[in-house]
């Protein structure tokens, strides 16, 4: 067991044709890429690598005041208008579950930014989690939204019968950062994305890429066996469908 071979994410193939349903190349919006420079460097070096389509989700969150679905709508139009690669762009967002949430999912001038017009990508602190956590989850679910939750692996505060119970609901889809089984978000992220991609937890992957040189970086790490890349490779054809539906 200890002398099984390891690949990277290079090596294995995955971004080859790939859809990414979570990543930050809408620059100037979040915490992700700030200049139409580096975002277009990014995209360059991921259409090298053979992605195919890509879900921008710029963070929707009190940190971000200014973001709302008109302004990125704006956004993303201006760097549409300006993009000459060959992969496919469309426009979602990345919803905090914070005090602000309420106010993106009940103005009916200004509809949430779903993934294939169904989804929502959500979030929640690493540490802890929101207030009314479930009480929200059945909210949107009135909506009649379905929830994809971003990096489950990531949330410290939830353990194994956290994830459970999360996953009895059908209408709940757990999101795989791609990185998180390289050890990139440390040693804890990376036993939780193992456990859970063991278990047959997630339904999708993302990048949740913010910056080309750390994820080209963690693209060279070695440390994926062949089953764990057998089973993202489910999560990206279900990314896949999810795109071209």
């Amino acid at each position: 067991m200890f002398f099984r071979r390891k690949y990277s994410i290079a090596e294995t193939g995955l971004l080859q044709g790939m859809t990414d349903v979570h990543s930050h190349f809408l620059y100037g919006v979040d915490d992700g890429m700030q200049t139409e420079e580096e975002t277009f460097a990014a995209l360059d070096y991921l259409e090298e690598q053979g992605v195919q389509s890509i879900y921008l989700t710029p963070h929707l969150m009190e940190n971000f005041p200014e973001n709302n679905s008109k302004s990125l709508k704006r956004h993303f139009g201006n760097l549409i208008n300006r993009y000459t690669g060959s992969i496919d762009l469309r426009l979602a967002a990345e919803y905090m579950l914070d005090s602000g949430f309420d106010s993106h999912l009940e103005n009916l001038e200004d509809k949430p930014l779903a993934i294939a017009d169904a989804h929502l990508l959500v979030e929640t602190s690493y540490l802890t989690p929101p207030l009314n956590f479930h009480q929200t989850i059945q909210k949107i679910k009135q909506k009649g939204y379905s929830i994809i939750l971003a990096h489950p692996e990531r949330y410290l505060y939830m353990d194994k019968n956290d994830y459970k119970k999360l996953k009895a609901d059908g209408f709940l889809f757990f999101q795989l950062n791609l990185l998180s089984p390289t050890g990139y978000y440390g040693r804890q992220v990376h036993e939780n994305a193992e456990y859970l991609l063991n278990s047959d937890f997630y339904t999708f992957m993302g990048t949740d890429m913010h910056n080309l040189a750390s994820h080209r970086q963690a693209f060279n790490i070695k440390s994926l066996t062949a089953k764990m890349t057998d089973k993202i490779n489910v999560l990206i054809e279900n990314n896949r469908r999810l795109f071209f539906n």
